[in-house]
């Protein structure tokens, strides 16, 4: 019958919204990236749906399942491991096949990493750039960032912790200088910020402790004076 593109929370379950809670009450199935992790979410607040799984190594093959069961009059909600699918996350391909079949797509707006970043870091933000993950490779990182940050535009980047340091050395390479707030753990126990240039913020990074989830706004207001003093 119809999907509903859930946005869940970010790290605190305090953070779902009570109309979430009413659309995880209606529906047949819940699809989930991790169903370890959506299970914990239905266990908390006492609730019991069918889990089935729909990640990037899988979402093709479920499609034609999920378009099987609406058909027969199903209804699904679709849940990421954090926040909302499609940014960064799965989903796409499922929603536009189930537009396609002539089914409703009702989105549940939730808790978004990106937004929070922005909002805590004290840019004007009234246009941004969001660009996800940058690349693994360190020349493709750097040609990624003069790309994606644009002078007077804060840009929001999620980064993994086996590769934060070695990204943002290359981010201070390309744009030497700019402002950043480096966000870890947003919305849970351990939530932090580090506010600097790219420089300071390196410095008082501790290499040893660099674990969780990061959310980096960077932002300048103009170009750099010079661009990647280093070797690529």
């Amino acid at each position: 019958m119809s999907l509903y593109v859930c946005g869940g929370p970010i790290g605190n379950l305090g953070d779902v919204s009570f109309r979430l809670l009413e659309v995880l009450k209606s529906v047949d199935v819940v699809l989930a990236e991790d169903t370890r992790r959506t299970l914990k979410l239905l266990t908390h607040y006492g609730l019991k749906k069918p889990l089935v799984s729909l990640n990037q190594h899988n979402e093709a093959d479920r499609i034609p399942y999920v378009l099987r069961e609406l058909g027969s009059g199903k209804t699904f909600a679709l849940l990421s491991d954090a926040g909302t699918p499609g940014i960064s996350d799965p989903g796409p391909g499922l929603v536009r096949a189930v537009r396609k079949e002539g089914h409703p797509v009702w989105v549940i707006p939730g808790p978004s990493a990106v937004t929070a970043a922005l909002s805590g870091a004290g840019f004007p933000a009234d246009r941004f750039v969001f660009a996800g993950y940058p690349p693994r490779r360190s020349g493709e990182r750097r040609r990624f960032y003069r790309e994606w940050i644009k002078p007077g535009w804060p840009s929001v980047f999620f980064e993994a912790p086996h590769r934060l340091l070695k990204s943002l050395s290359d981010l201070a390479a390309v744009w030497p200088g700019i402002e950043v707030v480096l966000y870890h753990e947003i919305s849970k126990v351990h939530e932090s910020a580090i506010v600097g240039t790219i420089e300071e913020v390196l410095q008082r990074l501790d290499s040893n402790n660099v674990r969780g989830e990061y959310v980096l706004v960077a932002y300048s207001s103009s170009k750099p004076d010079c661009a990647d003093r280093r070797p690529t």
